[in-house]
C-alpha cells in the first residue's frame, strides 16, 4: 500500500503547479517526476468563475485522459462537477493551450482506460480502495472542425474573451 498524501500537501501541489505554470509559460511544470502534468480550466456551475486545476494526465491517440480520483475522497472533485456541467474547457499541457470538450468514458472504455492509468500511476489502485465511489474517467478532445473558436467568442463556455498572441503555429499565448 502507498502513503497517502494529505489533502492539504495536494492542494499546496496544485497551486504551486499553477505558478510554476503562469510564472514560465509552461516551460515548467507539466513535467513532474515521471509525471506529465496539465492545468485544466473549467467554468464554476455555480459562481461562473474560472477554475484552474494541475492534474496527472496521460495520452490515448490524439485524447488527452484525467481521472476525477479526488485524492481518494468520497466526493468527487468539484472541477468534474463543473465540466460535467459545461464540458467545453480550456487546457494547458506545457507551453500548448486548447479547447476541448470533456467527455466521461463509458464502462468499457473506463476500463481499458483505467488499466493505462495504473501503468502510469500504481497509487490509483490504493486510492480507489479509499472509497466505494468509482473514479470517473476523462477524455479531453479536440473541438469538432468548425468548433475551433476561442472560449467567449462563440463558443458558450462562459469564459470571458481572452486577447491572443500567437507565438507560433504550435503555441498560443492567452494574455487576460
Amino acid at each position: 500500500m502507498s502513503l497517502h498524501i494529505p489533502d492539504a500537501v495536494m492542494l499546496a501541489a496544485d497551486k504551486f503547479t499553477q505558478f510554476l505554470y503562469s510564472a514560465t509559460g509552461g516551460r515548467l511544470g507539466e513535467r513532474q517526476l515521471s509525471y506529465s502534468i496539465l492545468l485544466l480550466h473549467t467554468i464554476g456551475r455555480k459562481s461562473g468563475k474560472r477554475r484552474t486545476h494541475a492534474l496527472l494526465y496521460f495520452r490515448d491517440g490524439d485524447n488527452l485522459v484525467v481521472c476525477a480520483s479526488n485524492n481518494g475522497s468520497p466526493q468527487p472533485p468539484t472541477w468534474y462537477l463543473n465540466l460535467q456541467a459545461n464540458p467545453r474547457v480550456r487546457i494547458q499541457y506545457g507551453r500548448i493551450q486548447r479547447e476541448v470538450i470533456a467527455e466521461t468514458a463509458g464502462p468499457e472504455e473506463r476500463e481499458r482506460l483505467w488499466q493505462m492509468l495504473l501503468k502510469v500511476r500504481p497509487q490509483y489502485a490504493d486510492y480507489q480502495k479509499t472509497t466505494s465511489r468509482v473514479f470517473p474517467i476523462v477524455l479531453l478532445k479536440s473541438l469538432p472542425a468548425g468548433e475551433s473558436g476561442l472560449a467567449g467568442q462563440g463558443g458558450g463556455s462562459g469564459m470571458t474573451s481572452p486577447d491572443v498572441l500567437t507565438i507560433s503555429s504550435q503555441a498560443i499565448l492567452w494574455v487576460e
